[in-house]
Order: C-alpha cells, then sequence, then structure tokens
C-alpha cells in the first residue's frame, strides 16, 4: 500500500493568516508542532477546513513547504492539491510530492461534472493526477458540496492504480458508502470527516480513522485511543464532552472557518482568527465568549 501506518487522527490544518490576511507562517508551524503534540496520527494540509479556494497557488505551495518542514518526519503529511482543472492538481500535487509530502488529499472537481458524463470524466481526472504522482492518494468524497462519487467508482480507481489507497467520506450517504466499500472493497482505507461527528459509529464498522478540525485534536485522539483499545464505554464518554463543542460549530455553521481559528487561537495556537473573504457572519463578542466557556469547560483552556 504504502508506508503510511493509515489509522487514527489526521487533522485537516486550518490556514492562519494575520489580521491583515496574510499567510501567517509562524503560526502554521505553531499548529503542526501543537497537534502532534497533542497526539495526531497524521496532518493534511490545504483541504477544505484549510480553505484551499481562498489561497494562491503559490500561498498552497508554500503552505505544503512548511507544513512538511515543521512536521520534520514525525508524522505523516498529506497535502490537498484540489482544484477546478486537473493540470492544476497535478503541477500541486508535484510540487507536494517534491517538498517530502507522504500523500495527497484529492477533492473532484467541482464545476461542469453535473451531467450524463459526470462519471467518466472523474475517472479521468483522478487517473490523470494518479499517473503524474508516485505518492499515494486519498479520494476526499463531500457528497453535497462536490460532484457525487459512487462506490464502484472508488473500486475502480483503487483497481486501476496502486497510489489510490484511501477514500476520505463525509456527507450524506457516507455510513452506507462505508458499508459498501467494506464489501466491494475491503482494502481500500476509509477515513470519516465531517468534524468527527459519526466517529465511533464509523469506528464500529471498520473505518481506520477520521480527518477532523485541527483544534481539538487532543480530545478526539483520547476518544480514538480508547476505542481501538477496547473501551468503547469510556471512548463515548469523552465524545459526549466533545459535543459540547460540536453543537457550537454546528450552531455556526457557516461561520465554522472563524470558530476553528478562534478555538486555535483561544487555545494559545495561532495568533489571529482572520478569516479570508468570503466567510458567513463574523463571531459577536458574545459568541467569543461563549465559545470560551464551553473550552474551560471541558479544561482545554
Amino acid at each position: 500500500m504504502s508506508d503510511i501506518d493509515w489509522h487514527g487522527i489526521y487533522p485537516a490544518l486550518s490556514t492562519p493568516c494575520d489580521d491583515g490576511g496574510v499567510l501567517d507562517e509562524e503560526s502554521l508551524r505553531n499548529e503542526v508542532r501543537w497537534n502532534i503534540e497533542k497526539g495526531a496520527h497524521g496532518l493534511i494540509v490545504s483541504i477544505m477546513s484549510g480553505e484551499f479556494h481562498k489561497f494562491s497557488d503559490a500561498e498552497r505551495m508554500r503552505s505544503y513547504e512548511i507544513v512538511v518542514e515543521a512536521a520534520n518526519g514525525q508524522v505523516p503529511v498529506l497535502a490537498g492539491p484540489s482544484h477546478s482543472g486537473t493540470e492544476v492538481v497535478i503541477k500541486l500535487a508535484q510540487h507536494a510530492e517534491k517538498v517530502g509530502a507522504d500523500g495527497i488529499v484529492v477533492l473532484p472537481p467541482y464545476f461542469n461534472m453535473q451531467d450524463g458524463k459526470a462519471a467518466l470524466s472523474l475517472y479521468d481526472h483522478y487517473a490523470a493526477v494518479a499517473s503524474q504522482v508516485d505518492i499515494p492518494i486519498m479520494i476526499q468524497d463531500c457528497e453535497g458540496a462536490a460532484p457525487h462519487m459512487c462506490t464502484t467508482l472508488f473500486k475502480m480507481l483503487a483497481a486501476d492504480f496502486g497510489n489510490i489507497v484511501s477514500v476520505k467520506l463525509e456527507g450524506p450517504g457516507s455510513f452506507e458508502k462505508a458499508l459498501q466499500m467494506r464489501e466491494i472493497a475491503p482494502d481500500v482505507v476509509l477515513f470519516g470527516g465531517m468534524a468527527a461527528v459519526n466517529m465511533c459509529e464509523e469506528l464500529k464498522i471498520g473505518v481506520a480513522g477520521n480527518v477532523p478540525d485541527a483544534c481539538l485534536t487532543d480530545v478526539l485522539v483520547a476518544v480514538y485511543e480508547h476505542f481501538v483499545a477496547g473501551d468503547v464505554e469510556e471512548a463515548q464518554r469523552l465524545f459526549k464532552r466533545y459535543r459540547r463543542w460540536l453543537d457550537f460549530l454546528h450552531l455556526h455553521r457557516i461561520s465554522n472557518y472563524e470558530v476553528e481559528k478562534e478555538t486555535l487561537r483561544q487555545r494559545g495556537v495561532i495568533k489571529s482568527s482572520h478569516t479570508r473573504l468570503p466567510h458567513g457572519p463574523s463571531l459577536a463578542d458574545e459568541d467569543k465568549a461563549e465559545l470560551n466557556q464551553i473550552l474551560r469547560g471541558l479544561d482545554l483552556v
């Protein structure tokens, strides 16, 4: 498969900016170090939680370099080269491979993919990327926010390309897709997403891990470690505590990037929760105070 140990908690890093919106390289380095200290099994840079769509290709390539350097081989680093154009994905993916990323996470292209030829086009997209890099690929299936992909497509791609080894399932129908994948393609490694909302249920059916936000890594690592050690009751108890933050995130869902960054800021990881446009309504002072109360109640600040 690959040298990556495909299991556990692989936080999707936020991409911090200073108050003026400039990429904050030092805060990104600190976010990497902090997540490793909190037990992350791997790291993912420049995917949806990292607001990849708001950053230039040059900034994204620079973020790969920073994260790989800061991780320093302690955990695997996966880079997100997703883009609306296949050729750009290949360019970004090759840069990720060049600078030492251990793998890539690729969304389907998100324009002009809703007609009857979408399935063929999606196959061609992933085939083109897989044939131009040697590092492992995780397909990101984000049902609802991206074109529909069926489990037979995942099976076909994994069979045809040895470096397509994993699928991140999230969105409506993800649980059913996971069950189907376990049956038709058991060697493909599955990860969950969606801020880990279904993590315990997913682990019960053989999903290998989760790609959550990068701001409560310590909490979710504890849930995961207790679960795989067989202490499911304690894992569920810890997850119930996590739901207090998760409920706040869902209440402010259209401002989710700022919630994640504000959580990191309040925990002393990054300097600013500035979120580039476009974004949802900014958190009011009372929202930030409520978030602080939740984090204090969880003994996280």
